[in-house]
């Protein structure tokens, strides 16, 4: 019989978590049109790193 894996297992065997994951929704304004449209991503965030931080980096680089 075969043995039942849990949630726990799967990821203990793809190793450390270095990193958590956030989705970021933010909003561009188009140069075309003039009208809003928004944005998602989802962040790779370092352990140790401080998260707000992380995302505002983020947004500067990708509204440039």
């Amino acid at each position: 019989m075969a043995k039942k894996q849990t949630f726990g297992d799967k990821t203990a065997k793809k190793g450390g978590n270095d990193f958590k994951v956030a989705k970021l929704v933010y909003s561009v304004k188009s140069e075309k049109t003039n009208a809003w449209k928004f944005m998602e991503k989802n962040v790779r965030i370092p352990n140790g790193e401080n998260d707000q931080k992380v995302l505002t980096d983020f947004i500067s680089k990708a509204t440039k």
